[in-house]
């Protein structure tokens, strides 16, 4: 059996040929025989970020101001770094929060979290995140929802959004879903998402609630360790892909 995966606890079987599948349960996408484009890419990967409601930064919607939810300085930056965090309230209640926009002002140095002190990347504007409420696992663009190990943020000059790519050192790799199941993966992704640190050739892999990596071969976080992708045509296969990630 390939990949299932869940948008809210609830499993949804991948790998369809018509949209009246899909609520069937019970496909799998094949090794896709119409290609486009041969792609070379290299991938990174990103999670949603879980803490606990604590510390004195405050978590600011950006049209809705304060949240009533708090941070400390690397819950606040590590979750602005992956861009989806689950955050438990007082009483329990998981809060998920979306970036939203980089806003003016500085709310936190993120250089002051040990694991980031000495990062290549653009620490500085991690403090000034403002954020959105969501659900799930979040968002990406164009109002895609974000699927575990399903979607991927691209450059869109690369890959435009709502791309199918199929990877071949994905395929037949086990997978950890956010049940607990592990399932095999199919090798399809779905271009949902961007990222300030994505360009060209960089892919990064959203893996939900699981921080590990499950593609080793293909997540390697290093520009020169390249794998090979491909565009894919088949209209039933992207079809049921954007399917999944439509609201």
């Amino acid at each position: 059996m390939y990949l299932k995966l869940t948008i809210a606890g609830i499993l949804i079987v991948m790998g369809s040929f018509t949209r009246a599948q899909i609520a069937s349960d019970s496909f799998l996408f094949p090794e896709p025989l119409n290609k486009g484009k041969d792609l070379s890419l290299w991938a990174t990967r990103y999670y949603i970020h879980e803490f606990q409601s604590s510390g004195n930064i405050p978590i600011v919607y950006a049209n809705a101001g304060p949240s009533g939810l708090y941070a400390d300085t690397c819950d606040f930056c590590t979750a602005s770094l992956e861009g989806t965090a689950y955050v438990r309230d007082s009483s329990g209640t998981v809060h998920v929060i979306n970036f939203a926009r980089t806003g003016e002002e500085t709310g936190v140095d993120c250089r002051k979290c040990k694991k980031y002190t000495s990062s290549k990347l653009n620490v500085e504007s991690w403090g000034k995140t403002l954020w959105t409420k969501s659900e799930g696992f979040g968002d990406g663009v164009r109002n895609y929802r974000l699927v575990p190990f399903r979607t991927v943020a691209v450059d869109p000059a690369m890959i435009p959004y709502g791309t199918v790519i199929y990877i071949p050192a994905a395929r037949g790799k086990l997978v950890s879903l956010p049940n607990g199941k592990q399932e095999i993966h199919d090798g399809y992704f779905f271009a949902g998402d961007t990222g300030g640190a994505i360009k060209k050739n960089h892919i990064d892999v959203f893996t939900g609630i699981y921080s590990g990596n499950p593609f080793p071969a293909v997540i390697q976080s290093n520009e020169n360790k390249l794998f090979e992708a491909v565009i894919v045509t088949d209209a039933d296969i992207v079809n049921a892909l954007r399917s999944l990630h439509e609201k």
